[in-house]
Parts: structure tokens; C-alpha cells; sequence
């Protein structure tokens, strides 16, 4: 059985971003509420941090795209282990964000912001470690 082939990205990770930035706007212009709007913003930066490792992992060893745990274990042998680390304690907040539990809060736009912050941070690092 093969696995089916990934679609392309639907959206460059720079309009990811600002879609992501856009949602956590307070002056937004939809009726989505403030707590809906975070958590949309938190998959979107999600998304980006996957795309962008996905990219860098096909310019580097492509079969590190069929793993999304190993393939962020291992970063720390092409990036500074610190790097790895934050790249990890980003994607697990993402993670758990985008996650919908009735049982749970959504993210705060300011926790989400900081996420933006960072993902930002991380893209230019490994579009820096790429070029």
C-alpha cells in the first residue's frame, strides 16, 4: 500500500503568516469570536512551521519528510540544538492550540502573537540555514 503523495501548500508560508496576523487583529472585520479567531491563527502558524520544515528537509534529505517526530529529533544535528528546542516548544503550544476540546479554553490572542513572534523568528532561522 502506498502512501498518497502530499498536496502542494495552498499558500506560501509569508501569506500563512499574515493570514494568521490578520485573524488576531482586534479590529478583524468578522463575527468569529475572539477565542475562534486564536485558535484559526494558531493552525495557521502551525501549518507554517510544518511547510517550512517539510521544505527544508526536502533540500536537505528528503526522506525526512515522512516522520514529523524524527524529522524535528534530528534537527539538532543541522541546527543549534537551542534552535531544535525552540522549534519543538512552538510546535507542541501550536499543537495542543489548534486541538478543539470542549473540556479546554482556547488559546489568548496574546499567547497566539507570541507563537507569531516565534514562528517568525524560526522561519528566518531556517530559511537563513537553507540559503
Amino acid at each position: 500500500m502506498t502512501t498518497p503523495a502530499r498536496s502542494t501548500r495552498i499558500l506560501p508560508t509569508n501569506d500563512l503568516l499574515a493570514a494568521a496576523d490578520k485573524l488576531l487583529n482586534p479590529s478583524c472585520d468578522t463575527t468569529l469570536a475572539p477565542g475562534v479567531r486564536a485558535r484559526a491563527a494558531a493552525t495557521l502558524l502551525r501549518l507554517a512551521l510544518d511547510e517550512t520544515l517539510d521544505a527544508f528537509w526536502r533540500s536537505v534529505s528528503p526522506r525526512m519528510t515522512r516522520n514529523g517526530r524524527t524529522r524535528m529529533l534530528c534537527l539538532q544535528w543541522y541546527l543549534s540544538p537551542s534552535v531544535a528546542r525552540q522549534w519543538y516548544t512552538v510546535w507542541s503550544g501550536l499543537s495542543a492550540a489548534c486541538h478543539y476540546h470542549t473540556y479546554d479554553l482556547p488559546p489568548t490572542p496574546a499567547e497566539v502573537r507570541a507563537w507569531h513572534q516565534d514562528v517568525s523568528e524560526l522561519l528566518r532561522v531556517l530559511a537563513h540555514a537553507t540559503a
